[in-house]
Order: structure tokens, then sequence, then C-alpha cells
């Protein structure tokens, strides 16, 4: 009996220790965890603008993934500057992160980065996008880079990925499908300055109308409006006309003076203010000869005249009567 007695309580022991060891192994790690791979360590090299990234990095494709610009897209480049035209970059949110980096490299295999973000957070974490300034300095979270550096006909290869989750956790998800795309070949041209340029008239033309005075320069991608100055000093103090107008072109509705050097320059409003242009000058034609004197108009035929005729109607009457007076009888 005793013999019994022992082995169960053995047994009960023996099921209580059992069933202890498989409770804190459950506590210390759950299924999610457990099947889940291990996370890399956080340090400061995470979050810098440019960081070497691990072989792990590359083995994997990300559920991000790259909707615009998609392959063999063909973005525009601007002619006179040769600069590539705003690239924007969108893609599918990855459970709502708040952070991504994106890369853009000139080879498929990223070992010629020429822009690599680091850790950024997207205006919209439920529809995240970026762009890449088509020129100039840009002061915006969404700007990938301050300048643009983009070559004309060259292929451009970019890939995102996650950096930080929607609950704040740092982590690194793998990188997304790679896309490409192409910034179109530029024209051989030469500017004189940067910016707007002007159209009509040209800079430093002579014999300018007066009236109508009608300017035109070139135009910005998707600007709204504009800012035209026109002024009689090359510091645009003495303003002659200060306007907003819509498009690229304004007619100035007074008359300017004859023979007078004129200087204007213009900048854009809307959607986004830009640097002034060049001043440019012009000069207005010359005053044109004042018309001849005219002589002023006869009331009748004058005296003398009258003079003339009536001698010679004497003279007439004198002849005749002689030429009676000697006729024979």
């Amino acid at each position: 009996m005793n013999k019994f007695r022992w082995y169960w309580i053995f047994a009960i022991a023996l099921l209580v220790v059992s069933m202890g060891s498989a409770i804190s192994c459950a506590a210390a790690t759950s299924p999610e965890e457990a099947a889940a791979p291990p996370a890399p360590s956080t340090s400061a090299s995470d979050i810098a603008t440019t960081s070497p990234e691990t072989a792990t990095d590359t083995t994997a494709v990300s559920d991000t993934t790259p909707t615009t610009p998609s392959d063999e897209t063909l973005i525009g480049s601007d002619p006179v500057s040769g600069r590539s035209q705003e690239i924007d970059l969108r893609w599918e949110d990855f459970c709502l992160s708040s952070q991504y980096q994106v890369q853009i490299a000139k080879d498929p295999g990223f070992t010629i980065i020429v822009v690599d973000t680091g850790a950024f957070t997207p205006a919209s974490s439920e529809s995240p996008a970026a762009y890449y300034p088509a020129g100039g300095r840009v002061a915006s979270p969404s700007a990938l880079t301050p300048w643009a550096r983009l070559e004309s006909g060259h292929t451009y290869y970019w890939r995102v990925r996650v950096r930080q989750a929607a609950t704040g956790q740092v982590m690194r998800s793998p990188w997304s499908e790679v896309k490409s795309f192409t910034v179109g070949s530029g024209f051989p041209a030469s500017s004189p300055s940067y910016g707007l340029q002007s159209l009509y008239p040209s800079n430093c033309r002579n014999n300018c109308p007066v009236k109508p005075a009608s300017f035109a320069w070139s135009p910005f991608k998707d600007t709204t409006r504009y800012r035209f100055v026109l002024a009689e000093d090359a510091a645009m103090t003495q303003v002659v006309k200060d306007t907003e107008v819509a498009t690229t072109a304004y007619e100035y509705d007074g008359k300017l003076e004859y023979g007078e050097s004129y200087f204007w320059r213009v900048m854009t409003l809307e959607p986004v203010p830009s640097d002034w242009s060049a001043t440019f000058s012009f000069q207005t034609e010359a005053a044109p000869p004042p018309p001849p004197a005219l002589e002023p108009e006869s009331n009748g035929t004058p005296l003398w005249a009258w003079v003339i005729i009536a001698i010679g109607i004497a003279l007439l009457i004198v002849i005749i009567s002689l030429i009676f007076s000697v006729r024979p009888r």
C-alpha cells in the first residue's frame, strides 16, 4: 500500500514540474516571436543618410511595392538647363509604417547610389510618397535631396523599404522590388542666366515701341501666377508698373517715353515662389520728327496780279486804238 502511495506522489510531482516548465517557456517566447526572425540591433548608424547594407537586405523582397514611376517611364528634361523635371515617387504603404528609406542608383545592383535618404517620414502614412526636385534648393519634408543632379539620357533605378513601424519600433525591412525610370535627353543649348528668360523684348533691344509695350518670358512648369515689375532704373527702385499675371505675357496699359531705357524682371508666385529672374533692359524708339510747317492759305488773287492784268488790258486797248487810227480811209 505504501509502495503505491509513493508511486502516485512521484507521478503527480513530475506532472507539476512539467507543466511549470511549459508555462515558463510560453511566457518567455510567444509563438509569433518564435516564428519571427531576430530583430537587428539599433544604433546611431541606422538613421544615417548613407549606411552600408548587409547581405540579408537584398536576399528577400519586401511587401512594400513601388508604384510610380514604373519601369520604362520617361522623365522630361529641361532643354535649356539640362536638368530633369520633378520626379514623383509613390509606393504602397506597409502596415501604416511611419518611416521609409528610398535609394536611387545608376545600376540595378545599387553599387553607384545617387540618392540615399536614410530614414525619413513621408507626409502621409496611408499614401507614402516623395519627390525628387527639378532643380534648385528645396526645403520640404518630402524632398529627397536639396539639389538636383540627375543626368539627361540616363536610366536610374530606385527601391524603398520600411525603417520604422507604426508602433514606433525601429526596423529594417527587406528592400522592395527594383523599379527604373529614364531621364530624357535634353537639347544642346546655352542660357545667359538662370531662371526665367526674356522672350520679348529680347535683352538690350533697341527701338521698341512706346505703345503698346508688350512683354513675354519663358514659362516654369505648373506655374499659375507670375509677378512682373517694370522700372526706369537697373536697381528697380523707380518702378513704372508692378503687377501679377496668370500667363507668361503682359501688355503695359500706359505709354512709355521716347528714347528712354527701361528695365524689367519677373518671378513665379504660385504654386511656389521663385527667385527674381535676371534684370532685362530695352530702349524705346526715338521721338518722331515734327511735321513740316504749313504755308498760309491764300484768300484770293493778290493785288500785284490785278495791277499786271490792268496794265495788260490798257496796253491792249491802246494798240487797238492805234490800229484803227492809222487805217487809211
